[in-house]
């Protein structure tokens, strides 16, 4: 775990999250959403998809909708109607935990750390989106024959 308040993963360091509603756990344990709810945060007027990512490249449009919908879901982002645009229209959105100071303090401990990956995302040209996903390697392997108490020949 890093010493700013996010685990090596991204994720939030159990004593950051412990401060937050479940709800809102989820929405901030992801650096990507944190980086999103500093963008609207910071932003005087409801921001598009469009808006966000000209502030958080190297982002791409699906990844910033999907994480914006995690959002919207837990209550931190609330829609904002939409405005004309090429080809159709664009949804707006602001922060809804914009004035939680558990919220602020959850972004302030872990933007240090969200600005660096972003940083080497962009200079390595990946997002970083699948860093959530990994599955930790086990310690040890167990084998189901174990288990079972079977002797397995180890010839075969």
């Amino acid at each position: 775990m890093s010493e700013a308040g996010a685990c090596v993963d991204g994720r939030l360091a159990d004593e950051l999250a412990a401060i937050l509603e479940p709800k809102l756990q989820d929405a901030l344990n992801h650096p990507t959403r944190r980086e999103i709810l500093r963008v609207l945060r910071a932003s005087e007027q409801p921001i598009s998809v469009a808006g966000v990512l000209g502030k958080l490249p190297p982002l791409k449009r699906g990844e910033v909708s999907y994480h914006l919908q995690v959002l919207q879901r837990c209550g931190a982002v609330v829609g904002e109607g939409t405005r004309p645009a090429p080809g159709g229209r664009d949804s707006l959105y602001r922060s809804a935990v914009a004035d939680d100071p558990k919220v602020r303090a959850a972004l302030r401990a872990t933007e240090r750390e969200d600005r660096k990956r972003r940083e080497a995302a962009k200079k390595g040209g990946s997002s970083g989106l699948l860093t959530m996903f990994r599955v930790p390697r086990p310690e040890r392997t167990i084998s189901l024959s174990n288990l079972l108490g079977r002797k397995t020949d180890p010839g075969k």
